[in-house]
């Protein structure tokens, strides 16, 4: 029985996995050298200059004689020749073959933010100081110095990473970073730090076993065994372009955070007591002058019952950064959904007490007292209807993490400052409780006055009834709010304050 013949279509789908390209050359016999792959540093017409295309689309030149790498475009006469002028300027005898020169910009240039560097791949670092990473001083870098070379380093290679393979110890690095971003996660939880979240760090530790993985399910292929047999002793994707990038990226920013940080700089205690003072600062607040900081408190806990202290509250747990720019955008629009929901509440009541309050003015004989009650009641709902509408309209409109860093930085260095904000932020319910309470008086005006026009008895006694309902009500209304404002709040038990009481007025022992 004849052997069935390879089919095209699964010859195409049987690329090797240890080449730095999926381009297929042309080749017609079946053998170790079935297929014939093109780098994707192809040879240009500029004699001794590859260009590299990365996986991005985007296009560079190295030259490996000259060992230099550049973004500039070497197939224009002009800059091929600025680049070979500006090739001159650097030691090219003490390049060692694990070196290279990134030249981004030319000495006639003057372009803000270029500059050109040594890289060593050996180390993984680089610098615009070629002393500072020869092989000979590359080793004896202080560690903040080596974290900032390395990530100038991963830099490059994200940005030029189809000349030269991963470095060996990329993996290894990576998966260290990772794995104690991941332990940060578990031990600080919301105030972590760390570039990544728990989710993130798995994901890419995933990601990085697979890279690192040398063995490879060919269970597909076992079908075929007719044909071709792969066997595979390198990583997965040992020489792929895609691969070096992404741990490039990855490890650009495990050297970012780590340069945030102070790395290798402080000891143990001295980073501890920085973090504790990161920590303290966002409760520290300047006080104002005793008159100012008087009036104040007399404004929030009389006029407006001590409501602005609860979204004073809000702004402060919401202006806090906890580690990640995610975490900002997620509490800013939780802030902005708790917000919202409160106004929207405030909105359906401040709604119902002004038709209320419109009809009880239509009542026909209502004293003059009451008509005054009223009427500053219903201004007193229309404020709350229309402040409550604009701050939703505004909050909802500006939902991005640049609106939440603008928003609190102009809360915090406002002419009203946190407090004011907050005065701001809590004229809803504020006016809503002093429509309720004038509302509230105008009724009582108008029960009190059948007790002046009323000579019957049972009139008269009907409205004592009514007044001793509405106090009792007063009376239990008063409890659950006195009740419900203080039971978040620790409280001591009777006995031991009574005890406490003893102790201080008649010098008691316990």
């Amino acid at each position: 029985m004849d052997s069935p013949q390879p089919d095209d279509r699964l010859l195409n789908i049987l690329t090797p996995l240890n080449s730095r390209s999926s381009t297929l050359a042309e080749s017609s016999t079946l053998g170790d050298n079935v297929f014939v792959v093109f780098d994707k540093c192809s040879s240009t017409t500029v004699e001794g200059w590859r260009s590299c295309v990365h996986p991005d689309g985007g296009v560079y030149f190295h030259n490996p004689t000259l060992q230099i790498v550049t973004d500039q475009d070497m197939r224009q006469p002009k800059l091929l020749q600025l680049m070979e002028e500006t090739a001159k300027l650097y030691p090219s005898s003490e390049v060692s073959e694990n070196m290279e020169i990134q030249i981004s910009s030319f000495p006639k240039e003057k372009i803000q933010g270029v500059m050109n560097f040594a890289v060593n791949h050996k180390y993984c670092v680089a610098s615009v100081d070629f002393d500072e990473v020869s092989d000979s001083n590359a080793p004896l870098l202080e560690p903040a110095r080596l974290n900032r070379c390395r990530r100038l380093y991963w830099s490059f290679l994200n940005n030029h990473p189809v000349h030269v393979q991963a470095p060996t110890r990329a993996l290894q690095d990576a998966s260290d970073a990772l794995t104690w971003f991941y332990t940060d996660n578990l031990v600080s939880g919301a105030r972590s730090t760390v570039p990544f979240s728990k989710t993130e760090c798995e994901e890419l530790l995933r990601m990085v076993e697979q890279l690192a993985c040398k063995s490879y399910d060919s269970s597909f292929y076992k079908r075929f065994t007719n044909i071709i047999m792969i066997t595979l002793s390198a990583p997965r994707n040992e020489n792929s372009v895609a691969k070096t990038a992404f741990l490039a990226w990855l490890m650009r920013e495990v050297c970012s955070y780590r340069d945030a940080c102070g790395w290798g700089q402080l000891t143990q205690k001295e980073l501890q007591l920085v973090k504790q003072e990161q920590r303290n600062s966002g409760n520290s607040s300047d006080n104002p002058p005793l008159l100012i900081a008087m009036a104040t408190n007399f404004v929030i806990n009389v006029l407006l019952f001590g409501i602005p202290h609860t979204y004073r509250g809000h702004i402060k747990a919401t202006s806090e950064y906890r580690g990640r720019l995610p975490n900002v955008q997620k509490v800013w629009e939780s802030y902005i959904q708790r917000l919202v929901k409160e106004y929207s509440d405030f909105l359906l009541i401040s709604t119902v007490l002004l038709s209320a309050t419109v009809g009880f003015l239509a009542v026909p004989d209502v004293p003059e007292g009451a008509q005054v009650a009223a009427t500053m009641s219903t201004f007193a709902s229309l404020g709350s209807i229309i402040v409550g509408v604009f701050s939703i309209w505004r909050h909802q409109s500006n939902t991005s993490t640049k609106d939440s860093f603008t928003y609190m930085h102009n809360v915090q260095h406002g002419y009203l400052g946190l407090s004011g904000h907050a005065i701001l932020l809590s004229l809803p319910p504020t006016l809503l409780v002093w429509a309720i309470l004038l509302f509230t008086l105008s009724v009582i005006a108008y029960v009190v006055q059948g007790l002046r026009t009323n000579n019957s008895m049972w009139e008269r006694l009907s409205t004592y009834s009514v007044l001793a309902i509405f106090a009792t009500l007063t009376v239990i209304v008063g409890l659950a709010l006195y009740t419900f404002s203080i039971i978040w709040t620790f409280q001591r038990q009777s006995h031991q304050r009574i005890r406490s009481f003893a102790r201080i007025f008649l010098g008691r022992k316990s």
